[in-house]
């Protein structure tokens, strides 16, 4: 009997949670592989044979079909392992699983599971379920090979980089690549060969472990077309790949040699100078025939690149230079290399003459990686550096860092105005290469770009950092919007020391508890309060009222907004405790602004939960709410962090809903509870058509995937009543309170809870 299938008896039939886990196992089986299912006691004794498939396993032929233990039909390296489980019920625990690889030649693999039950006359029973998992064994071994080795070829890539700016001598440099290469595939072997006369010749062959008779064969290796893979690569100055040297023709010639070296497929990239000259070939030799994977391929390339610089180091020290000064993802020069060039600006005698410089910035790059990945990011960064390349030229284009370019213009006019028309002639160009949508992979990414702008001369730039000037005007220019342009004035370095002073002011009203929250009422559709917003405020006993405007993005710069963020929970949950202990104002919520850097601090969820335990306040009354930037930084992360606290009864509310990006692809991830309207689309709504669109279709969104919604900045009847007519049936605004102290607050609340 090679195989039996009988249904399950009428018990199992009847037990929901059996049923489902025979059937999960029974479409889990590998049709081709070993399977049993039985009923049985703890000693194994079958009640009922449910399924069996002896397929390539050897184990006794059962008698007649009659059922008696399940040892009969099972290896023998099995049975010690499920009788000690069939004998040992576990309190709380009724599934237990474990793998077993049988000691064969074919390496398989079962994996054992036992669901413990009672049947109808309440004896314990277990429900004994068996799989060959080869396969899936074999697919996860190769899948972690894979993972484990593209890990290593990226180590590669930075240990032979410093090898190849530390190393003076190439031979001992290229040995170096080959054999490390060859410690990451135990059945390859690397050879490295150089060519002389424009590849004509075989000048050197660098092969540490390739027996002796395949590098004889290199050494007089014919550089044609068809003599080989190596030859062949040399000669087309492409890539060849051959997966078996035996039957294919370019080896015809090389077969005996190949065959005596165990040698059965080979591969060459060729290695080029930036000039696109031969410098010779980059080959790797298996001992089976076999095609390369992808990240293969991968380590080939960037294995002849690093050759390439070796040899070109060799021969001329530009190349290491060049390395040195250039942007790995865009090939641009680089800020050290910008700096340099306005050094020597800097160094020309003064004439007069104005330079210019142009700082641009992609909008919202960050969400692109996020969505896209950093692979597919890179790509759009060399798309955009191609184009600001056609557009730059002649002037000096650099990269100065991920998402950041800088260009110089030289020669422009005397006079400074007309030297800045002349900037603003090129920022109009650069804007117009953003109009056409960019094309990587299969997806078409429209995307803008800020920018700052400055002219100078070479006397001023020995007083000002004119880069650093125009990176604060592009940052202006992203406040105002993105997607525009701002000049550098010398008034936004007197901004900065604003910034500056403003930040030390911050630290001591830290110290002196200047700091305090104010409570903006939120109310439903009857004017009932339901809750409030916790909002801060700065009295500065010399400069009075300062608002969060100012100080909010200078606490986040310096990293004071993680004291500030800690301070406001713990007096957010303080005033909790304090709600819930009376009657009227026990179901009031007390919703909190996070901020970004607040909440990708490493003790962010241990910091909540600990001031929930501190002031022993239900935590549903706790809401605190986030910005779609903050979330787009890293979703994974974010929809980590907000499940746990989501566990314990935190709300969350997206703030500011629909001024960002605004994507159902995040969205959908998120645990959220509501969506707050941004006063942006509620100011107009009464009277512009496309607010009122967008709010419906907020309200909407929000329903329909059951979040509950409010509308903040509400001011007039009119707004409500528009807002409650589409669906809106929460709001904040001065129509019902302005942010106010505590006391204030309470004393309006006593009103109107009565």
């Amino acid at each position: 009997m090679s195989k039996v299938i009988l249904e399950p008896d009428t018990f199992v039939l009847a037990n929901q949670a059996l049923a489902g886990t025979f059937e999960r196992w029974q479409s889990a089986i590998d049709a081709s592989g070993f399977g049993l299912a039985a009923e049985t006691d703890h000693q194994g004794i079958c009640d009922t044979l449910l399924f069996f498939n002896r397929a390539g396993i050897s184990v006794p032929e059962p008698v007649n079909q009659v059922i008696s233990s399940v040892w009969a039909y099972l290896p023998a390296i099995t049975h010690a392992p499920l009788q000690g489980m069939l004998a040992q019920h576990l309190p709380g625990i009724s599934a237990r699983t474990i793998q077993l690889p049988l000691q064969n030649t074919h390496n398989h693999w079962l994996e054992c599971s036992m669901h413990d039950f009672c049947n109808s006359a309440g004896e314990p029973r277990s429900l004994l379920l068996v799989r060959e998992i080869t396969r899936e064994r074999e697919a996860m071994q190769v899948l972690q090979h894979e993972k484990l080795r593209a890990i290593a070829y990226e180590r590669f890539q930075f240990s032979m980089l410093e090898l190849v700016l530390r190393e003076q001598d190439a031979t001992r440099v290229l040995e170096t690549i080959a054999r490390d290469i060859e410690a990451m595939h135990a059945d390859m072997y690397c050879a490295i060969v150089l060519t002389q006369n424009l590849g004509k010749l075989v000048q050197t062959v660098i092969a540490p472990t390739l027996p002796k008779v395949m590098l004889e064969t290199l050494r007089q290796l014919q550089l044609e077309t068809d003599k080989g893979s190596l030859a062949t690569s040399i000669a087309m100055k492409q890539r060849v790949i051959v997966d078996d040297v035996m039957t294919h023709p370019y080896w015809e010639n090389h077969r005996e040699a190949a065959q005596a070296a165990g040698i059965h497929a080979g591969w060459a990239e060729p290695l080029l100078t930036a000039n696109g000259e031969i410098l010779g070939a980059f080959a790797i030799y298996y001992r089976q025939p076999q095609t390369p994977t992808a990240n293969e391929q991968s380590m080939i390339e960037q294995a002849a690149k690093l050759v390439s610089i070796v040899v070109d180091r060799h021969l001329s020290q530009d190349t290491i230079e060049a390395l040195a000064y250039l942007e790995p993802v865009t090939g641009l020069p680089n800020r050290r290399k910008a700096y340099e060039v306005l050094q020597r600006v800097q160094l020309q005698p003064a004439t007069g003459q104005h330079w210019g410089l142009i700082y641009l910035d992609i909008d919202h790059f960050k969400w692109i990686n996020e969505a896209h990945g950093h692979v597919l990011g890179n790509r759009l960064l060399l798309q955009v550096a191609e184009r600001l390349q056609k557009v730059a030229a002649p002037h000096f284009l650099a990269c100065m860092g991920g998402d950041e370019f800088l260009i110089l213009l030289s020669g422009l006019s005397s006079e400074s105005e007309k030297a800045l028309q002349q900037v603003w002639v090129l920022q109009r160009k650069l804007q117009k290469i953003f109009e056409r949508a960019f094309k990587v992979e299969s997806q078409k990414l429209q995307i803008t770009a800020s920018m700052g702008l400055s002219s100078f001369t070479s006397e001023e730039a020995c007083d000002t950092d004119f880069v650093k000037a125009v990176d604060i005007a592009m940052h202006r220019a992203k406040q105002a919007g993105r997607n525009t342009v701002c000049v550098y004035e010398p008034g936004m370095q007197t901004e900065i020391a604003t910034q500056v002073m403003l930040e030390s002011d911050l630290r001591l009203a830290i110290e002196q508890q200047q700091l305090a929250l104010h409570y903006q009422v939120q109310v439903d559709h009857t004017g009932r309060p339901f809750g409030a917003e916790a909002l801060l405020r700065w009295q500065h006993p010399v400069r009075g009222f300062i608002s969060p405007l100012q100080f909010i993005p200078v606490a986040e710069s310096s990293g004071l907004i993680i004291d500030i963020g800690m301070w406001v929970i713990d007096q957010a949950c303080a005033q909790i405790a304090l709600w819930q202990r009376d009657r009227k104002t026990s179901d009031l919520s007390l919703s909190v602004n996070i901020s970004a850097r607040q909440f990708r601090q490493g003790n962010f969820i241990s910091m909540i939960k600990a001031c929930i335990q501190k002031h022993q306040i239900n935590p549903n009354a706790l809401r605190l709410e986030l910005t779609e930037s903050l979330l787009l930084e890293n979703v994974d992360d974010a929809v980590s962090i907000m499940t746990e606290l989501s566990q314990i009864g935190i709300q969350f509310s997206l703030d500011d809903f629909g001024t960002g990006y605004s994507s159902l692809q995040y969205l959908k991830k998120l645990p959220l509870y509501q969506l707050k309207i941004d006063r942006s689309f509620v100011n107009d709504i009464v009277t512009d058509s496309h607010d009122r669109t967008i709010v419906r279709t907020i309200i909407a969104m929000a329903q329909s995937m059951y979040l509950s919604v409010i509308a903040e900045g509400v001011e007039t009847q009119d707004q409500m009543e528009l807002l409650l007519n589409n669906g809106c049936r929460r709001y904040q605004g001065y129509l019902f309170g302005k942010p106010m102290p505590i006391a204030q607050f309470e004393a309006c609340l006593e009103q109107t809870l009565r």
